[in-house]
């Protein structure tokens, strides 16, 4: 059997019509709580949690690394078996959730293998690679006991500015989109984990953070049908079980000016419907930006049940706590009584989750597998060769590799990130520069680097800092490396250096890999999976440390 075919027998078994016959019969507290996934504070389940917990008696949690829910992997795993032990009183075992999308955004980062994320996979452009790295994270998960990875990201960067997705997204072609995240499915569904496609119907052309505000995607139904939904067409094809809503306004999709998490047209009409998908619709997260300022979360968690979500999820977002969720719980279970929620729509959504939770055989055994560290040879040896595939040399004059000593700019709160860089290439001379570039602060780093023709820069997302931008193109008598880390569009507010590599991110495989390149130790392979306007295309990457020419085109 195929992996494309295993995915679907997967989907098919999931949403079968023998699961609904077998449902429990709950009480309305109980079904409402069926609906929520909740967070909590801290590394184990103090006696205040837990009888929260068991007072919503939830359909799933989900850990956060800011919550103090993660310190290690025989932490977490102690803390899921905990869980699942008490919880054995409920009707049903929790989902136990977490954001694992490598790169960028990750909640377990010690003693587990953490991989490139999604644009290192696009710029080496493997779907091996990319089904590999689904594959190792979805077991180094179940081994903890954790049964829900909200990854991967479909959405399709073609904005440059965009805040939230970036280096979150495999690429800017929908096409190459769809087929690295669909890449996920299968290993996911044999792995006994539920991977979940977001952020639906597109997140990828936004210049709004949806944690701190309202996006709009102003698009026609045409440009959606070329660009955004067309990893989530191939996702749905290949048997994706899950698919998470965006909090973004689509006005071709919704006449309403409401976000796509509350709206029918989008969820029911768009996703159930046209695009015939039967699975888990999971909310991002309710207490973000986007709906949290203008709704508050407990109006939020009542509009996207009543849109067609099956499943809440009550995030750790600024400024709330877990206790608001007993009062969304409350107004689940009110709305349930008083018909503004129909509890035949949540016996169907309660379905879908039964039928999930039986078929990742969390019904027989849901707890941990393991209690150590996951990280494997096999595993980090994958790791390492994603990142050196990743690596994207846009452009050199000569300068790489490195011959000698130089200094290293880069943001003071990221050193301890960078230590894989610096430790791993004697080379560069740390010269770390504040968040806030004053006037004083750009003058001592100019006398620090007076006598240094070549500086390296280590930078994150200088396209969308114009004060620092201004800075770095002020040094234009210097000779500037450009390390792109927080993504490749910094190239387009510094065009004008010596050479420049795009990484992706800052993991510990990518830096490893950049100080080996910078080394002249392995040659550069990717090829950008994005447009850098007026630079350079999609699939542009140099393929040799051989001078080739200055970046200013």
């Amino acid at each position: 059997m195929t992996g494309r075919t295993f995915a679907a027998v997967f989907l098919a078994l999931l949403i079968g019509t023998g699961a609904a016959s077998a449902l429990p019969a709950l009480t309305d507290e109980e079904l409402a709580g069926q609906t929520m996934i909740v967070f909590f504070r801290g590394a184990e389940l103090d006696e205040t949690t837990w009888l929260r917990l068991d007072r919503i008696r939830p359909g799933g949690v989900i850990l956060y690394s800011s919550a103090g829910n993660v310190e290690s992997p025989g932490q977490v795993a102690r803390l899921v078996d905990d869980l699942q032990a008490r919880a054995a009183s409920w009707p049903l075992p929790p989902f136990v959730t977490v954001d694992q999308e490598g790169g960028r955004v990750n909640r377990l980062t010690e003693g587990v293998t953490v991989f490139p994320g999604a644009m290192a996979l696009g710029a080496a452009d493997r779907t091996d690679l990319s089904s590999a790295a689904a594959r190792a994270t979805a077991e180094q998960l179940r081994e903890l006991g954790i049964t829900v990875d909200f990854a991967p990201v479909a959405d399709v960067n073609v904005n440059a500015a965009n805040p939230v997705i970036g280096v979150r997204s495999f690429g800017s072609d929908a096409a190459d989109v769809g087929r690295l995240a669909s890449a996920w499915v299968a290993p996911f569904a044999e792995t006994g984990v539920l991977c979940s496609a977001k952020h639906f119907p597109g997140h990828g052309d936004t210049d709004v953070d949806s944690h701190l505000g309202l996006p709009r995607i102003p698009h026609d139904r045409k440009r959606l049908e070329a660009v955004e939904l067309v990893p989530f067409r191939r996702m749905i094809e290949e048997g994706v079980p899950a698919i998470m809503t965006a909090h973004v306004v689509v006005p071709a999709l919704e006449s309403d000016d409401i976000p796509a998490t509350f709206s029918r047209a989008v969820l029911h009409g768009l996703l159930r419907e046209e695009l015939r998908f039967s699975g888990l619709v999971i909310s991002d997260s309710l207490g973000m930006g986007a709906l949290d300022r203008q709704w508050g979360i407990v109006e939020s968690a009542l509009r996207s049940l009543a849109a067609g979500v099956d499943l809440l999820i009550f995030g750790a977002d600024r400024g709330h706590e877990p206790e608001e969720q007993i009062d969304a719980h409350e107004a689940i279970v009110a709305a349930l009584r008083s018909g503004r929620l129909e509890r035949a729509a949540l016996e169907t959504s309660l379905g879908r989750i039964v039928a999930a939770k039986e078929r990742l055989g969390l019904l027989s055994d849901a707890r941990p597998r393991t209690f150590g560290p996951t990280a494997t040879e096999e595993r980090e040896t994958l790791a390492r060769e994603i990142a050196e595939g990743a690596l994207t040399l846009l452009c050199n004059d000569g300068s790489l590799p490195l011959r000698g000593a130089l200094p290293l700019l880069y943001p003071e709160d990221r050193a301890e990130r960078l230590r894989p860089l610096t430790e791993g290439l004697a080379l560069l001379d740390p010269l770390p520069y504040g968040t806030e570039l004053s006037s004083e602060e750009e003058d001592t780093l100019v006398r620090a680097l007076e006598g240094h023709p070549l500086v390296a820069v280590a930078a994150y997302d200088v396209n969308r800092k114009p004060e620092l931008a201004r800075f770095l193109r002020a040094l234009g008598e210097k000779r500037l490396i450009l390390l792109s880390l927080g993504g490749p569009y910094d190239a387009t507010a510094l065009p004008a250096t010596a050479a420049a590599v795009a990484a992706y991110g800052d993991d510990g495989p990518t830096l490893k890999a950049l100080a080996r390149l910078l080394a002249g130790q392995i040659v550069p392979r990717g090829k950008l999976p994005v447009d850098l306007p007026g630079l350079y295309p999609r699939g542009w990457g140099l393929q040799s440390l051989g001078g080739r020419g200055g970046c200013d085109l």
